[in-house]
C-alpha cells in the first residue's frame, strides 16, 4: 500500500505526518471521488479541510470506524493532546459543517457531472456514498444556495445539529450560541466575591450579544463619495477574494479575564496548544479551577461581533468566503493559505504576535504600575511620540493593519484597540470610506493592488464609548 504526501498538487499522493498517515487507495472511485473534492478550489486552499476530508474516506475505506469520531479526528487531523476536552474544544464540529457546505458546493459547480455521490450525515463524520440520481434535479445546487448565506463559527453539538435545518443558519443565529453559552456559565458557577467586578464584566458581554443577535440592525453605509466607496471596496475584495477563504476571528475575552485573575500573560505557543488552561500559580486557591473554566469559555466583545455582522454585509463581500472562526479555534495553516481579519489586541487575540514584527505600532501591556501600557512607536517620525498609552484617561487608540499572510500568498487585517472603545474607534475609521480615502490613495501601487499600510487611529474614550476618530500616523510599505 502506498504511502501518500499532501493533497496540494493534481497527482493522487495524500499526507503523512508524525501522528495522521493516510494511504493511497488506487482505483477505488471513492477515493478518486475523494481526492477531487480535496484538490478543487470548493475547499478554499484549506489544508484542514483536505486533511478532513481524506482521514474520513481513508478510514472509511479501511473500514476503522473507531477512528472517525470526533475525539480522534481532533487528536490525528488537528493535532489536539491525546484526552482533550471535545466539550470545550468544537473544533472538529467546526470544521465538520464547513465541509459539508463545501461538498456541497463542489456538486453545484466543479463537480455538476460526478456520478457518485459523497455526504457526510449531520450528527457523525463517517462519509456515505451512493449513486448519483439525476432525476432529482438540482437538489445540490439549492443546497449550496441555501447554505451561501453561512458564516463559520463554533456550532452546536453533533446531537443538537440535527434540529437546525440545513442552510437555514444566520449568522445572528451562530452568534447566539455564544450569548447562551455564557448565560449558563454564568447562572451554574460562582466565583469568590472578589472576582464580582469581572462576573458582572461577563455578564454585561452576554447582554450585549443579545442586544445584537435579537436587533440584527441593518448595516450602516457609512458616508463617502462614488469614487471613496469603489476605493473602500477595492480593499475588501483583496481580502475577501474570490479564490479561497478570509477569517474573522473575534478576540477571545475569555483569556483576558482568566490572565488577569492569574496574573501572567499566555505566549501563542501555550495558546494554540491549550495547555494555558491546565494549571494556575497557585493551585491551593480553591477557585483556580473556576479561572481554569473562564479561559475555556467563549466570551467575546459586542465590538467585534457588530464589526463581523457589518463585514458579512458590504456589497464587496463574497459570504460564502467569509468565516467567522473563534480564536481559539484558528489553526496556523489558516493563515498560510488564506485571508484574516484579526480583531483585538494582542491579549485577547494572541495570533496578532506573530505578525508584530512587520508592525511599526506594537501593543505593550504592563503589569507595572510604573511602566504605562499602549501602542509603542518603533520608528517615531518628526512630531510623533514613543508611545500612545493607556495613562491619557480621556482618549483612546486603536490599529489598523494591511499585511502580507504567512506566506505572502493573501492578505491579513488586524484591527483593535487598547481597549473596547480603541476597537470601536479603529472599526469605525475603517467602515468609514471618507475616513479611509486618503490613506488607500496613498497606499495604491501601479498594479492597483493595495500595498501593506498601517494606520494609528485616536478617539476620545467616554465610558469605553470612542467619539469621533482621527488618524495620528500612518505608514505605508514602499514595496
Amino acid at each position: 500500500m502506498q504511502t501518500l504526501e499532501r493533497p496540494q498538487s493534481t497527482t493522487t499522493e495524500g499526507i503523512t505526518t508524525q501522528q495522521l498517515k493516510i494511504d493511497l487507495h488506487a482505483g477505488d472511485p471513492r477515493w478518486e471521488l475523494a481526492w477531487r473534492i480535496a484538490s478543487s478550489g470548493s475547499l478554499g486552499r484549506s489544508r484542514l479541510l483536505e486533511k478532513f476530508l481524506l482521514f474520513v474516506v481513508d478510514r472509511h475505506i479501511r473500514g476503522c470506524a473507531d477512528e472517525i469520531t470526533e475525539q480522534r479526528i481532533g487528536i490525528l487531523v488537528f493535532d489536539r493532546p491525546e484526552g482533550y476536552d471535545s466539550n470545550e474544544d468544537n473544533i472538529v464540529r467546526s470544521y465538520a459543517r464547513n465541509l459539508r457546505s463545501r461538498i456541497l458546493k463542489y456538486y453545484a459547480g466543479e463537480g455538476a457531472g460526478e456520478l457518485l455521490c459523497l455526504k457526510i450525515p449531520r450528527g457523525g463524520y463517517t462519509p456515505v456514498f451512493t449513486p448519483r440520481d439525476f432525476s432529482e434535479g438540482t437538489p445540490f445546487l439549492e443546497s449550496a444556495r441555501a447554505d451561501s448565506s453561512i458564516h463559520e463559527i463554533p456550532e452546536a453539538s453533533p446531537d443538537q445539529e440535527s434540529t437546525i435545518a440545513p442552510g437555514r443558519s444566520t449568522l445572528a443565529q451562530t452568534l447566539h450560541k455564544f450569548v447562551s453559552e455564557q448565560r449558563n456559565f454564568l447562572t451554574t458557577h460562582r466565583l469568590f466575591r472578589r472576582y464580582d467586578i469581572l462576573l458582572a464584566l461577563c455578564i454585561g458581554i452576554a447582554i450585549g450579544l443579545s442586544v445584537t443577535v435579537v436587533r440584527s440592525r441593518p448595516h450602516i453605509r457609512r458616508g463617502g463619495s462614488s469614487m471613496e466607496v469603489a476605493a473602500s471596496n477595492d480593499l475588501w475584495r483583496q481580502i475577501f477574494a474570490a479564490d479561497r477563504d478570509t477569517f474573522v476571528v473575534p478576540s477571545d475575552d475569555g483569556l483576558v479575564i482568566m490572565q488577569r485573575l492569574t496574573e501572567r500573560p499566555v505566549p501563542l505557543a501555550r495558546y494554540i496548544s491549550g495547555t494555558y488552561r491546565s494549571k494556575t500559580n497557585n493551585q491551593d486557591d480553591p477557585s483556580a479551577a473556576e479561572i481554569m473554566k473562564l479561559g475555556a469559555r467563549r466570551y467575546t466583545s459586542v465590538v467585534d461581533l457588530d464589526f463581523a455582522t457589518q463585514l458579512a454585509q458590504i456589497d464587496a463581500v463574497d459570504p460564502t468566503r467569509l468565516i467567522v472562526r473563534y480564536a481559539r479555534d484558528l489553526r496556523m495553516d489558516d493563515l498560510r493559505t488564506g485571508n484574516a481579519v484579526l480583531i483585538g489586541s494582542v491579549e485577547s487575540n494572541p495570533w496578532i504576535q506573530i505578525f508584530e514584527s512587520q508592525t511599526n505600532f506594537r501593543q505593550r501591556i504592563s503589569t507595572d504600575p510604573k511602566i504605562p501600557s499602549g501602542f509603542m512607536n518603533a520608528h517615531p517620525l518628526p512630531g510623533e511620540f514613543n508611545l500612545y498609552g493607556t495613562n491619557e484617561k480621556e482618549h483612546t487608540y486603536g490599529v489598523i493593519a494591511y499585511l502580507p499572510n504567512l506566506t505572502s500568498t493573501g492578505h491579513i487585517l488586524i484591527v483593535g484597540g487598547l481597549n473596547t472603545a480603541g476597537t470601536q474607534a479603529a472599526t469605525t475609521f475603517l467602515l468609514t470610506p471618507s475616513l479611509m480615502a486618503p490613506l488607500l490613495q496613498h497606499a495604491k501601487g501601479a498594479n492597483g493592488e493595495y500595498r501593506p499600510f498601517e494606520l494609528l487611529i485616536s478617539a476620545g474614550n467616554f465610558s469605553s464609548n470612542a467619539s469621533a476618530p482621527q488618524i495620528v500616523s500612518e505608514r505605508v510599505n514602499a514595496r
